[in-house]
């Protein structure tokens, strides 16, 4: 075939100069994006140094040494409470999680019973929790929370307030028990130490549960066990009350459409009168949450009480509450069966 070297040449010139063109704009884009990152950053800085005195030489460093980790933005992108209630449960419902969470109890009992004599959430409640959040304190996280904060505060897509202001926090932490930020690892999404705190409710749930005159999260299983009992007491646990219930009827078309969020906004009368067949033995103007989850057989229908909701507030997931539930009857049942 005979071609035009000419015309060939023309070509190859205009796809250059097209491409050169896109490479300069797309430069150009990158080097916007990245000055207005550094502006946020800068802003974050200067705020530190003017509301609590910080360094500003120091926080720089510290910045300037932080990573960006796509891992933790796909990880926040991609949570485990996302995914159906039937997949969650198999995650963290599992035999192992009852068997260790038995010789956890076991090893823990006294510490165990002071924090319910003292806040009144019960024993397998809190030992379940810790088993959810952190295999009962083997693995309490492999990212560095300075890298946490820094990537999903400044190069996440949604909640960036929410995670600079928990960095503000960080740093405060640090700072107060003299220990440096960039040393402190915890998950994904910053939450630090055995019952994985956020670092404002470090700084404000965080109790010495042991007696050595600090809380430490990260070492301490006590402390650890007494915060977590604080926390929830602090949110409004009704001690000796029930949790969360399931729940039918003749027609579940009618409760499925009632369902909405676990937190009380209706009472046990009215899911009654709305056809519920189970007789729980509770008085009719106890607010109620109804909700509903995914389950291996189809839609699993649940009526929560304030002890449940109150379960949200450590993590505000329904799958998650309704794990820690779940695994810790079936700690509770295992321990009793020894």
């Amino acid at each position: 075939m005979i071609t035009n070297p000419t015309i060939n040449s023309k070509k190859l010139s205009f796809l250059g100069i097209l491409v050169l063109g896109l490479s300069i704009v797309l430069v150009a884009r990158a080097h916007e994006a990245h000055q207005t990152q550094d502006a946020v950053i800068v802003e974050f800085i200067q705020k530190m140094v003017e509301k609590h005195q910080f360094s500003q030489e120091e926080l720089t460093v510290l910045m300037d040494n932080a990573k960006k980790k796509n891992g933790i933005l796909n990880a926040f992108d991609k949570p485990a409470t996302s995914k159906p209630w039937s997949f969650f449960k198999k995650l963290y419902v599992t035999e192992w999680r009852e068997k260790e969470g038995v010789k956890f109890w076991e090893k823990h009992a006294q510490t165990l019973i002071r924090a319910e004599d003292q806040f009144g959430i019960p024993q397998e409640i809190i030992t379940a929790l810790i088993g959810i959040e952190t295999n009962y304190g083997t693995y309490t996280g492999e990212f560095r929370i300075v890298d946490a904060f820094y990537t999903l505060g400044f190069y996440g897509k949604r909640r960036n307030k929410y995670f600079l202001k928990e960095f503000e926090e960080f740093l405060i932490l640090a700072r107060e028990n003299n220990i440096a930020p960039n040393s402190i690892k915890g998950s994904f999404a910053g939450a630090i130490g055995i019952a994985q705190f956020m670092p404002s409710s470090y700084r404000e749930y965080a109790i010495d549960f042991d007696g050595d005159g600090k809380a430490d999260l990260e070492n301490s299983v006590a402390d650890a066990i007494g915060s977590a009992s604080n926390y929830l007491k602090r949110h409004g646990w009704k001690r000796g009350e029930p949790i969360v219930f399931p729940v039918s009827a003749d027609n579940d078309q009618v409760l499925s459409e009632m369902a909405g969020k676990s937190k009380p906004n209706r009472t046990y009368g009215e899911l009654k009168q709305a056809g519920v067949k189970q007789d729980l033995g509770l008085n009719d103007d106890l607010e109620v949450g109804l909700f509903k989850l995914e389950g291996d057989e189809g839609v699993e229908l649940w009526m929560s009480l304030k002890n449940f909701y109150v379960i949200t507030r450590y993590n505000p997931s329904n799958n998650y509450a309704l794990a820690m539930v779940q695994l810790s009857e079936k700690i509770k049942a295992l321990k009793n069966a020894d």
